[in-house]
């Protein structure tokens, strides 16, 4: 029997084409591919602080303009040194000939080690280490370590309280300050520190910068083998044929070349949130292959006798349902675009722009490739089958219980909704058995945190009692109030001031702490400083500052210190005010933020697949029932998360715009074959046991697909992308239980509009 084509239009006629012509085609498709691969080499890889900065932020703009008057704060790296020995002789003239080794490697600013202190206070000096002659007194050696690490401004960012560690602590260069320039000096002192008798640890916000992009390398290493894996043995399991198997895998291959080539052609970097769209791209853009292949093989086991034929009727009936499903999986990476974070943007178009290439790439590569190679064999019965059979029997006897126990469930996750946080912190996106994490825990326990965090006290001249400058006596003293309840509330954590600086300047002297300098003598002080150590005071003296490295707090942590600092400066004179910046303080306010943001994109995300929805079947019925099985998944997830006691971040917000965009493809698939069902003369109950039997085995062979696609994530080394794999397999996989049970029975009780 032969299946009616319609009339021939152009679309037609450009499938036509490709059938009758599937050789030159793929020739053309290599053409193609060639090109953009030529553009690939372009791509940089990099992370930096700025790319999580919202913009248009006013917590932003407070920290440019900071960094304007003192200079990058997020450039210290600390490495620290466990000795076997720490009174050895030979010990120190390791250390001693490293650190010189280290400050003539290019990029590094300033270097600060236990021997910074010796060259302004000979009782800080260890003695001619190369003088043989002289006995090495270890009880004086121990005497003297204890003295350098008490050190106001020096001693606990050199050497732990048990002197059981050592650190250098260097500064780099603004210009260094990028991925390529920091891996190489790492990479150089490394090298350097391996050939030393010590162990060491590498720690700082540079070197966890440096260390993301190397798992963000890693993470895609590890990826691409299971997702290879998984899907050569799914669809070889499903289609028992090389063509079927080999030209979905080359569809995303070759997809996945475009996007790189384009964002390689327009200057686009790969970035901590973007470095994952190749991986992401395999699990997604398979999907309309699998369609096209499942509905050829449909169509074939009705007419079989001309497989032109059939190719062509397929091609019209599946290139507009997948472009719609495509449209409506853009549309929740699209909605990513309405955030203020440059990176999520980018992230959001990217793989947008991914999705619909991979749409395009089917419907040219997946015809051209069966015609080619002639693969002709008809659909055959499958493991799916008889539990879609069942499904088809037991929904339209019992359709309300497949209504009220899913409702039932969600209400019981949803109950808990309320009761989610927000609340997170930066270390959050590492894994605590990750290494990286454990050595800045490891320094955050000895030496203090690693976070920039940066306090400013600020004279408000148009608002000051009589002239002064923050260098006057009357104001100084303030500063070290500030100082002394960030200690009380930070203990894990260093800082350094003015104030700090200058109770080690009279220790060296031997002159009382309870001195107090005038303000032409602190200048003088200031001026004979050495290079490259952090400034202290703005250049018009309006501003001093605090800088500290602190430990991993949490936003919420964080607030509350903001607000005893607030309190503080309340019992200031009113010339005075506190202000908090840095990265550390730019980045959790912009967590805050991002989150809030990404919960709106859900909601564009809803509203704009709603309108696609209403357009497509203008129906209420089918709208509402369509929305409601697409919601629940979201809800459930939600109230899980809230029972697991698992906080939304901005990767786990990002999520529900993200996979509700991929869930709603499996309804308008349902739908959209009950629809055609239903035109075709059956009743409700004959079209819903159709669409289950025919349509249900590519979307359960899609979502086994995504859910164990999504589930490779939790491989990851970063915490982000371990719960962006968990929830987008949890949230797919429901929605497909609720696609195939409350969809077709809501389409069962709800009132039939259609004439």
């Amino acid at each position: 029997m032969s299946l009616a084509i319609p009339n021939i239009k152009m679309t037609e006629k450009v499938f036509q084409i490709i059938i009758n012509r599937p050789k030159p085609t793929l020739y053309g498709i290599l053409g193609i591919t060639i090109f953009w691969a030529l553009f690939i080499p372009n791509l940089t890889i990099d992370f930096s602080i700025e790319h999580l900065f919202s913009e248009n932020d006013p917590a932003v703009e407070r920290y440019f303009a900071f960094r304007d008057s003192f200079g990058r704060e997020d450039n210290v790296i600390t490495i620290i040194y466990e000795p076997r020995d720490a009174l050895n002789r030979e010990l120190y003239k390791e250390l001693e000939d490293l650190s010189y080794q280290i400050e003539e490697i290019d990029g590094v600013e300033s270097l600060a080690s236990i021997f910074s202190l010796s060259d302004v206070d000979t009782r800080a000096w260890l003695g001619d280490l190369y003088d043989e002659d002289k006995e090495w007194n270890r009880d004086s050696i121990i005497q003297k370590l204890k003295y350098i690490q008490s050190d106001p401004s020096l001693g606990s960012r050199v050497l732990s309280k048990d002197l059981r560690y050592g650190a250098f602590m260097l500064t780099l260069s603004d210009i260094s300050n990028n991925h390529q320039d920091r891996t190489n000096i790492l990479r150089k002192i490394k090298k350097l520190t391996i050939t030393t008798s010590p162990s060491w640890t590498f720690s700082g916000v540079s070197v966890l910068r440096t260390e993301y992009v190397g798992y963000m390398l890693k993470d895609n290493f590890v990826f691409l083998p299971p997702i290879a894996i998984i899907l050569v043995s799914l669809l070889a399991y499903v289609f028992r044929n090389w063509v079927f198997i080999v030209f979905p895998l080359l569809t995303v291959l070759i997809t996945v070349i475009w996007l790189l080539g384009i964002m390689g052609l327009f200057g686009l970097e790969i970035n901590i949130m973007t470095y994952i769209v190749p991986t992401l791209l395999f699990i997604i853009g398979i999907s309309d292959a699998i369609h096209i292949q499942a509905r050829f093989r449909e169509n074939l086991s009705k007419n079989s006798s001309n497989p032109k034929e059939t190719m062509l009727l397929t091609m019209i009936q599946m290139s507009k349902v997948i472009f719609l499903t495509s449209a409506t999986t853009s549309i929740g990476f699209i909605a990513l675009m309405t955030t203020s974070i440059s990176i999520v943007q980018e992230f959001g178009m990217e793989i947008a722009m991914g999705v619909m290439i991979a749409w395009l790439v089917s419907i040219i590569l997946i015809p051209s490739g069966i015609m080619m190679f002639e693969a002709f064999e008809k659909e055959e019965n499958h493991t799916y089958s008889p539990i879609l059979n069942w499904l088809s029997d037991l929904i339209p006897r019992h359709p309300w219980a497949f209504i009220i126990i899913p409702l039932m469930i969600s209400f019981t996750a949803i109950y808990k909704i309320k009761d989610l946080s927000t609340d997170a912190s930066l270390m959050d996106d590492l894994r605590p058995q990750n290494k990286l994490y454990q050595d800045l825990k490891m320094t955050e326990k000895y030496f203090g945190g690693v976070l920039p965090f940066e306090v400013l006290l600020k004279l408000d001249k148009e608002n000051q009692e009589s002239k002064k400058t923050v260098l006057d006596p009357a104001v100084f003293s303030y500063l070290q109030d500030i100082e002394d309840l960030l200690n009380i509330e930070l203990k894990n954590s260093r800082f350094f001031s003015l104030s700090t600086f200058l109770k080690s300047i009279k220790r060296i002297r031997g002159e009382p702490d309870s001195i107090l300098y005038s303000s032409t003598t602190i200048e003088q002080i200031l001026n004979v400083r050495e290079k490259g150590q952090p400034k202290l005071i703005d250049q018009k003296q309006s501003t001093l500052r605090i800088t500290g490295l602190i430990e991993n707090k949490t936003s919420s942590e964080m607030e509350e210190i903001y607000a005893k600092l607030d309190s503080l400066s309340k019992s200031f004179p009113s010339y005075l005010s506190i202000e908090c910046t840095g990265t550390t303080v730019v980045a959790l306010r912009t967590n805050d933020y991002l989150v809030q943001s990404l919960v709106n994109s859900l909601g564009i995300a809803l509203l704009l697949i709603s309108i696609v929805m209403a357009f497509m079947f203008r129906r209420k019925s089918i709208l509402f029932a369509s929305l409601i099985t697409n919601l629940i998944p979201i809800f459930t997830v939600l109230g899980i998360l809230s029972w697991l006691g698992i906080s939304i971040r901005p990767p786990t917000a990002m999520t529900f715009s993200v996979a509700l965009g991929i869930a709603v493809d499996d309804s308008l698939h349902f739908l959209l074959r009950y629809r055609k069902e239903l035109r075709q003369g059956s009743n409700r109950v004959e079209a819903i046991k159709a669409t289950i039997i025919n349509t249900g085995s590519a979307l359960m062979i899609t979502t086994t697909i995504l859910v164990s696609g999504f589930s490779v994530l939790l491989l990851s080394a970063f915490l982000p992308t371990y719960q962006f794999g968990m929830l987008a397999a949890g949230m797919i996989g429901t929605a497909l239980l609720c696609d195939l049970t409350l969809l077709p029975a809501l389409c069962l009780v709800l009132p039939n509009e259609e004439s």
